[in-house]
């Protein structure tokens, strides 16, 4: 049985809630903030993705000395040893499931096929054998001295394909908020382990996946692993907490959900800071490219003039960049209003030296 079939049974404490609110505060500005790194999207995009590798590399314990990750993660240098393969491999698929998440629903065989693209062909499987109830000691849980139903036994397999069929649906039909659906998917994922090697892996991959898909803008921007590095304590606890009554039908996701809502919210929070240092050095930039330009220009011009070069460039920036070089002395206006025009004071004083000869 999927857990997911009870997810309406669930009510959502108040500060579980308000945490929800903060973060759909921020999805609301997602437009806003990729129009100010539009020009730039590319390379943070690519430096995000880089820094994701590192840290994902970190929590599953790959052996790269420092100096070779940052060659293969920044320069795609040819790697060497197992790990390193791993180490290129992962950041291939990380960039698929970048470029991928918002589009396409992932199923089971896409998430084995990322296990054995970054391990190796035929490196792991589906198990196959039942999922059998066990309590948090590993002990096989008697249901019958517990007065409670027997559960049916059924394949790692096919729980799993339902768990992911079910969660694909409520996407679809926007049937529940999507980060509350990931992190029953997360904790699903922990207890039923569906395939025979790197679960632990494609866990975070899945995690990754449906953060990505919920509308989390700011992980294209920001690290997601880094953060996760710094919570995984936390999330590990609140994961088993929330398994703690898995067999039960009702798993304890609130403490998990509330590490996560936090988690991204302070990417977004972090996000804000760095979005106004970008535009602060952007701003700057375009200040000394318009300056530039008019060091360029005839010794008589108009702003008509700049706006040919820089036509992405605010008049509000222009008119900047006039009113400093005119406090420095270095032009002054000949007229007024739009048909204004503006001529080099060094122009003028070089034409009165030859004057005077």
């Amino acid at each position: 049985m999927s857990h997911l079939e009870n997810v309406k049974q669930y009510i959502l404490p108040a500060d579980l809630l308000l945490s929800m609110l903060r973060v759909y505060r921020f999805l609301g500005k997602n437009e806003q903030y990729c129009s100010v790194l539009c020009q730039n999207l590319d390379l943070i995009k690519e430096k995000t993705l880089e820094t994701d590798t590192y840290f994902l590399a970190q929590l599953v314990g790959l052996t790269v000395n420092d100096n070779r990750m940052r060659l293969i993660v920044t320069k795609n240098s040819e790697p060497r040893t197992a790990d390193e393969k791993v180490l290129a491999k992962i950041k291939t698929v990380l960039a698929g499931i970048q470029k991928q998440a918002e589009q396409y629903p992932f199923n089971s065989s896409d998430l084995l096929a990322m296990i054995n693209k970054i391990y190796g062909r035929n490196y792991a499987a589906f198990d196959t054998e039942n999922l059998v109830p066990v309590d948090s000691k590993g002990k096989r849980i008697n249901f019958a001295k517990r007065g409670q139903p027997r559960v049916p036994l059924k394949s790692r397999r096919l729980l799993f394909d339902t768990v992911l069929d079910d969660y694909n649906l409520m996407i679809e039909k926007k049937q529940f908020e999507p980060i509350f659906l990931s992190s029953i998917v997360f904790v699903e994922m922990a207890n039923i382990k569906p395939y025979t090697k790197g679960n632990e892996l494609v866990r975070l991959l899945a995690l990754y996946y449906m953060i990505l898909r919920s509308g989390i803008h700011c992980f294209y921007y920001l690290s997601f692993f880094e953060l996760f590095y710094k919570y995984q304590g936390n999330f590990q606890t609140e994961v088993n907490v929330a398994s703690l009554n898995y067999y039960e039908g009702y798993m304890q996701v609130f403490g998990l959900n509330r590490i996560l809502f936090k988690m991204i919210e302070e990417a977004y929070v972090n996000l804000e800071a760095f979005l106004k240092d970008y535009q602060y050095e952007e701003n700057l930039l375009k200040v000394d490219h318009v300056e530039q330009t008019i060091e360029r220009l005839p010794d008589i011009f108009t702003k008509a003039d700049i706006k040919n070069y820089h036509p992405n460039i605010s008049e509000s920036t222009i008119n900047r960049v006039l009113n400093k070089l005119k406090c420095e002395n270095r032009i002054r206006p000949l007229g007024t209003g739009r048909s204004a025009r503006w001529v080099k004071i060094e122009t003028e004083e070089k034409d009165i030296s030859r004057l005077l000869r």
